[in-house]
């Protein structure tokens, strides 16, 4: 057993006597151009290409000036990101190869100076277009512009580059969810992609939102529709280039890399591993290896590969955030899977609009911030658009990914490790929900104690509330009658026998607070 040592004095992964890392060689001396980088994805890829490809020359990254930042200053904000703290623990020295490029995906030429685009041009062989608006419910218009025109700018520039030996397209695995068995491939549409331009660049956003249903073709969000076209772009624009494009499903927390559970955005519920940024420089090198014909396509989705269903996942997930709470919890963890659309909106008004409203009257009674509401609100958009995807299933077929897994050494199955097969789902779970506490709401495990604590005394309170509207419902019922007075005895024994039950300590807590 040997370890690669870098020429900045890092040290890559352990590697067996006599073999090598086949994708680290692939970009030694390579120049690699990124947009995204800012997102979720691109974060997890920039760090695993600098720590994994330390030999790579430089890597560029398109960022645009925001909030009175200019590129250079948020790119050294991104590096204070928690995904980067092992990378500048053990070598810090290569995050100096990352170069950001002023420029914007929303403009003509994507916003580069002359000088830039010519030295890109001349200089980078690797592109990872990863930069797209990912909200559901973003207006057609801004859609197209993003993650259609944005896509066909980064091609245009792709096809200026002389060296350019692969271009990886991130794209979604729904980008075709109107069909129930998804291949690796680019299905044909109704409407051509530049009608589409068209129609949104002449049309206003009444009239768009009119006609909207139809263009879609049973999508139930601009999103997906949007990058099903630029995969179309792709094709008919782009013939000739060495192009791939990788269709992850919803992307979570981290697997294992670069830590276990990491997370730094709060996109939904979840259900893929974000091991699409560790696929992806393979991906790259072995199209550069193969040179097939045509988009190579990759579906990356757990599917049957290694199956798991909404339910298994709230089975699995319930106990254990009861094990692992957040110390800002404000009701307890429960609920289930509703069978039909109907029930599942009556028990949204009764167990989250109206308690609530209860909750912001009484806050407003007694003069503290009435936010409950419009929270429920926002929660409830959010869960209408995850609707679809939780009620509807589909068989993504994953040959190309499975092919590629095939392709590799040993040493590049353990450094590139994208093998969703191996995951078990409980452990990862487990390590997900740490990760929300740790790194997004950033609660340490000294926290844990206080927060079971709350979590009991939200138990007590739930149950004790709960029965309290049913026995007033029985008694308004059952008035006067031998019956409502036999079950009030009851209930009230009841509660009485739960009390005397609790662990003394949770009774303290529950009286004193």
């Amino acid at each position: 057993m040997s370890t690669d040592r870098d020429d900045d004095g890092g040290y890559a992964s352990p590697i067996e006597e006599g073999d090598t890392s086949q994708v680290s060689e692939f970009f030694k001396d390579r120049c690699v151009f990124i947009t995204g980088v800012s997102g979720f994805v691109g974060k997890v890829l920039l760090e695993k290409l600098l720590r994994s490809c330390q030999r790579v020359r430089t890597v560029y990254v398109l960022m645009r000036p925001k909030d009175g930042q200019e590129p250079r200053q948020r790119l050294d904000q991104l590096f204070t990101c928690q995904v980067f703290s092992r990378l500048k623990r053990e070598n810090p020295r290569i995050l100096t190869r990352v170069v950001p490029i002023s420029g914007d995906i929303s403009l003509p030429e994507l916003g580069l100076s002359q000088t830039d685009t010519n030295m890109l041009a001349k200089q980078v062989s690797v592109v990872f277009h990863s930069a797209a608006t990912v909200r559901f419910d973003e207006p057609l218009k801004k859609s197209v512009d993003l993650n259609m025109l944005g896509t066909r700018r980064v091609l245009e520039l792709g096809k200026r580059m002389s060296k350019l030996a692969a271009f990886i397209h991130v794209s979604t695995a729904y980008s075709y969810c109107n069909r129930k068995e998804i291949d690796e491939i680019i299905y044909p549409e109704n409407i051509s992609p530049q009608k589409v331009i068209d129609i949104a660049e002449w049309m206003d956003d009444s009239m768009l939102e009119s006609i909207l249903p139809k263009l879609m073709d049973g999508r139930p969000t601009t999103y997906h529709y949007s990058k099903a076209l630029a995969e179309h772009i792709l094709v008919t624009e782009g013939p000739g280039l060495p192009l791939a494009i990788v269709r992850p499903s919803i992307v979570t927390a981290a697997f294992k890399e670069p830590m276990p559970g990491w997370v730094d955005g709060v996109n939904g519920p979840s259900t893929f591993i974000i091991m699409v940024s560790i696929l992806m420089p393979f991906v790259e090198f072995k199209y550069r290896e193969n040179k097939p014909d045509g988009v190579k396509v990759y579906n990356c989705t757990s599917g049957d590969l290694n199956k798991v269903t909404w339910l298994d996942i709230h089975r699995t997930a319930t106990p254990i955030v009861n094990r692992f709470p957040s110390l800002h919890v404000i009701r307890y963890p429960g609920g289930s899977f509703k069978s039909h659309p109907l029930h599942n909106k009556i028990a949204i008004k009764l167990f989250h609009t109206i308690p609530a409203y209860v909750v912001d009257t009484l806050s407003w009674i007694f003069g503290h911030k009435t936010d409950f509401v419009s929270l429920v609100k926002r929660m409830e958009r959010a869960s209408g658009f995850l609707e679809y995807f939780t009620t509807c299933e589909w068989k993504f077929k994953c040959n190309n990914l499975i092919e590629l897994r095939d392709m590799q050494n040993s040493v590049d199955r353990k450094v590139f490790d994208f093998d969703i097969r191996q995951v078990a789902w409980t452990p990862y779970l487990e390590s997900y929900v740490k990760g929300v506490r740790k790194f997004l709401l950033q609660e340490d495990d000294s926290t844990l104690p206080a927060a079971r604590r709350r979590l009991a005394r939200l138990y007590y309170t739930e149950l004790l509330a709960k029965t309290a509207v049913f026995l007033g419902i029985v008694h308004v019922l059952l008035t006067k009658t031998s019956l409502s007075q036999h079950l009030l005895w009851f209930f009230i024994n009841l509660i009485f026998h739960i009390m005397q039950r609790m662990p003394k300590s949770w009774l303290k807590y529950l009286t004193s607070h």
